[in-house]
């Protein structure tokens, strides 16, 4: 471990932290979207969510991409895709060129966590491995902060689509420097499509990753269609509060997740089950996000809290990624995080626009007085309580996984 492979990845961890801003921004320009596109809830998740299909198709071939072009390229590569998919989203004129503007930066993203990772097992030691995926997660967990009020701050500031065009000069110029700071070490070749292949079809034939994978993108939907999207909208109906005050509120998920995380690996090791730490996690947080959506009278300084705790019991839905790897042999690690994560993030593709209709049904036929939909807290709530039936969902679905498919034994 040397001075370079922290530079090294403390570009590919920055890079993650830059396209977790621009994937988290929505939220707290949800109003101006709806506005300036003259769209309701609905069209707004669809929006939002163009970013997960790009993302999720790219999940899986993500690993051979990174290792037939190496980080250094990828990464750079990646950055300006995110530029550009920026620029046609802050220039977009329709909701269908900012929904390609989305699109193309979910391409864009789809291998920074990977890229992390790939650094990591070449400049690092193989001990070393899982204290950089918990800091590559944190870098994350920072660009979820940044996405909230420094962003509302700068959209409210000069607008938002100059915000984003703010963050695609800030991409232009982080590309530059991991163009000329990063570095890939010498690859041995071999035939990675072909076990790409086969592995995602073993990983595929078993009903036991396909349960837990399913279960860790329920567990992701305070990220995916919460903090990412209906957030700041809901609490600043519920407190009436400015989006950059409300934006807070993810902060403080983001915040939990971060103190969360090494509790759920330790609590992992502790129990020797992941997928235990997993059915805890599920109903705590379902407890408290019902805590947080029904409780008319509460604060919203009693809200940051209880949301704080929330992201920190949710820590445990990246135990999903560790359940899976067990149940498979350890040459199909990579290829089981693939799979895993294209699971995961289906979430985004699913509840920011199902949130977005309950919405649009729920609506009473109020508007205001810009002339766009007025839902009103009610309507809010009933979309919300969606997040603690997915945690209840996803607690039911492991007790079948471990009671009907439990896994078994793999040789290293």
């Amino acid at each position: 471990m040397t001075y370079k492979s922290w530079l090294i990845w403390s570009c590919a961890g920055l890079f993650y932290l830059y396209e977790m801003v621009l994937r988290a921004s929505p939220s707290v320009i949800a109003k101006d979207l709806m506005l300036d596109f003259g769209v309701a809830s609905t069209a707004l998740g669809v929006l939002a969510s163009c970013y997960y299909y790009s993302y999720v198709i790219l999940q899986i071939p993500c690993g051979v991409i990174v290792d037939k072009l190496g980080s250094r390229r990828v990464v750079v590569y990646s950055t300006l895709l995110c530029v550009i998919g920026s620029l046609l989203f802050a220039k977009s004129d329709s909701l269908f060129m900012a929904q390609i503007g989305r699109f193309l930066i979910g391409a864009g993203s789809a291998c920074a966590f990977i890229s992390c990772l790939k650094v990591g097992s070449e400049w690092f030691l193989p001990a070393q491995f899982a204290m950089i995926a918990g800091l590559s997660n944190m870098m994350g967990t920072l660009g979820g902060m940044v996405s909230g009020p420094p962003f509302a701050i700068l959209s409210n500031t000069f607008g938002w689509r100059e915000a984003t065009l703010i963050a695609a000069t800030v991409g232009i110029l982080l590309a530059i420097i991991f163009w000329f700071a990063m570095q890939d070490k010498p690859k041995v070749t071999h035939d990675s499509s072909l076990s790409l292949l086969k592995g995602l079809k073993k990983i595929a034939q078993d009903p036991y990753n396909w349960i837990i994978a399913s279960v860790g993108g329920l567990m992701y939907v305070p990220i995916s269609a919460f903090c990412e999207l209906w957030a700041v909208p809901y609490l600043m109906e519920k407190y009436q509060v400015t989006n950059d005050v409300a934006s807070r509120a993810s902060i403080m998920i983001y915040l939990g997740i971060a103190f969360g995380s090494p509790l759920a690996a330790r609590l992992s090791n502790t129990f020797k089950s992941p997928v235990r730490v997993m059915m805890g996690s599920s109903l705590l947080t379902a407890a408290l996000f019902m805590a947080a959506v029904r409780f008319d009278s509460m604060t919203y300084q009693a809200m940051l809290v209880i949301l704080f705790f929330a992201g920190m019991a949710n820590a445990g839905q990246v135990m999903c990624f560790a359940a899976v790897k067990e149940n498979v042999e350890n040459h199909l690690s990579g290829t089981a995080a693939g799979f895993t994560n294209a699971l995961v993030m289906l979430s985004g593709i699913i509840f920011q626009p199902l949130l977005g209709i309950i919405l649009d049904v729920s609506w009473q036929g109020q508007l205001n007085g810009d002339g766009t939909r007025f839902y009103g807290e009610e309507a809010y709530q009933t979309a919300m309580m969606a997040i603690p039936l997915c945690f209840i969902a996803g607690w039911i679905l492991l007790q079948m996984a471990e009671r009907f498919f439990k896994p078994q034994a793999q040789a290293a």
